[in-house]
């Protein structure tokens, strides 16, 4: 029998626990990436080369030396690496923390909402049918010439031909009311509707008359329902069919009816109003009054037309939208989708959301430059100042409600923090590496996050801009003659005894 051995796994872990999160890290960030790998490399030299050596030259002596300075170096290494996993890991969790208990939409809880307060509104037009039903006998002569002929009676409906709809003037005024589930607001609004329609009998035969109006939804809510015909009441004799109110009606020969209907409702999300029937469209006007909602934040849902004009209300605070047609043929909608609402904590959301690569590309930097300006104990600066700064993010997410704000906290706890950072700077380390490290800790630790996160769309530009400047100020150390050798500082030599 063969017995195979798995190799061991207690060196194996470790390793593969590092390669695979720097594999991640170059999958998702390879800028970050390759900052971090360079300070890392220039960690590894500057240990290794400038260790305390033996001065015995023999071949033992000469192996165990250089022994030495290797596990030295790679101990600097498992301590960054290490020290980089758990803070960036304690980010992410503020980060999720903070997103977790503001402005969390989730589908759950909009479906819930919407069984609350009213499921997003979809409006059909008026159908109108008229016809007259009429008893024929129909005769069916049997096979068997001795047996009589069978007499069936059925009811035909018979149609009337022509369009009966004369104009349409539809009013809605519609008004934001957000609500709030959870953590975060969800887009909610409330309608007043009233619809009005000119109709005719197209025969000079009298006729029955069923009106259906659709309602938009059948789990929503209608009040101050109303449904006149030439002016007199009919609600009473309307009824509630598959989600529509009906209303049946005898017209005289080329009569004109007078409808109007008006409800007042509530929905979410978007309201939005559709002539299904196949039909030519004639005088049809549909105003939108919106209130609450200017011009710039108009949006539309996906198969709406734009409107025939748009005007601005009298106090400059909301929109009017006008859709006319006549002699028109069109299924596509009209109506409006809610924006975006601006969710609790956004402001500190989107600078936390930029935090995690703003943190990497300072500690990459601390690293880089105070390693190859030669700054004594500067693997133990690095490490220091990275911790402070991640603490300081993680303050940022927790005062963020208790001081009313981002930009309070920003003032308060985050920025006084960078501010004795800087100070502990200027008195630990030379002149002219504490320009550097200052310039680059507001500007990637403070200004970068911030912009970056008010200004999404462009945060690659933010990027890449903040990366150009870490090599422009990185690239002078590299040249900087050492005050010892009068050779660049990336020299790499081996240490003297």
């Amino acid at each position: 029998m063969r017995i195979e051995l798995d190799p061991p796994c207690d060196m194996k872990l470790p390793f593969s626990f590092f390669l695979n999160r720097a594999s991640d890290l170059a999958g998702t960030e390879p800028i970050l990436a390759l900052f971090l790998g360079g300070a890392l490399v220039a960690v590894f030299v500057s240990a290794y080369a400038h260790a305390p050596r033996q001065t015995d030259r023999t071949l033992v002596w000469t192996l165990y030396d250089h022994a030495l300075r290797l596990i030295r170096a790679i101990l600097f290494l498992a301590l960054i690496a290490s020290t980089i996993g758990a803070l960036r890991i304690y980010i992410r969790h503020s980060i999720t923390n903070f997103q977790r208990t503001h402005g969390r939409v989730t589908e759950a809880n909009y479906n819930s909402v919407q069984t609350i307060w009213g499921p997003e509104q979809q409006q059909g037009e008026l159908r109108v049918e008229i016809y007259t039903d009429e008893e024929v006998t129909e005769r069916i002569e049997s096979e068997d010439l001795t047996k009589p002929a069978v007499l069936r009676k059925r009811t035909v409906r018979r149609h009337a031909t022509g369009n009966p709809f004369i104009s349409a003037n539809h009013q809605v005024t519609l008004r934001q009311n957000s609500r709030k589930k959870g953590s975060a607001l969800y887009g909610g609004y409330d309608t007043d509707c009233r619809f009005a329609w000119r109709l005719r009998n197209p025969d000079s035969q009298p006729h029955n008359a069923t009106l259906t109006f659709p309602l938009p939804s059948a789990a929503a809510m209608y009040d101050d329902l109303s449904v006149t015909l030439n002016g007199a009441d009919v609600l009473p004799q309307a009824q509630i069919r598959d989600g529509a109110l009906v209303l049946i009606h005898n017209v005289a020969p080329n009569e004109t009816m007078d409808i109007r209907l008006g409800f007042k409702s509530r929905g979410m999300a978007l309201w939005f109003f559709q002539v299904r029937e196949q039909r030519e469209i004639r005088d049809f006007t549909l105003t939108l009054n919106l209130p609450d909602l200017p011009r710039e934040k108009l949006n539309y849902p996906e198969g709406c037309m734009t409107p025939t004009k748009i005007d601005s209300t009298v106090d400059r605070t909301g929109s009017i939208l006008t859709y006319r047609l006549d002699h028109a043929l069109s299924n596509k909608g009209m109506g409006l989708a809610l924006p975006a609402l601006p969710q609790p904590g956004a402001a500190t959301n989107a600078v936390l959301t930029e935090t995690d690569r703003a943190w990497l590309l300072v500690t990459a930097m601390l690293l880089l430059t105070l390693t190859l300006a030669g700054v004594e104990h500067a693997v133990i600066f690095s490490i220091l100042f990275a911790t402070t700064i991640a603490f300081a993010y993680g303050l940022l997410a927790d005062f963020s409600d208790l001081l009313f704000g981002f930009w309070p906290t920003a003032a308060f706890v985050f920025c006084p923090i960078i501010l004795a950072l800087t100070i502990i700077a200027i008195r630990a380390m030379p002149s002219q590496v504490v320009r550097r490290i200052a310039l680059q800790l507001v500007l990637f630790g403070v200004v970068y996050p911030c912009v970056a996160g008010f200004d999404a769309e462009r945060q690659p530009l933010y990027l890449n801009i903040c990366s150009l400047i870490f090599l422009v100020l990185i690239a002078p150390l590299l040249m900087k003659p050492s005050e010892h050798t009068g050779q660049p500082i990336a020299t790499i030599r081996p240490a003297t005894t």
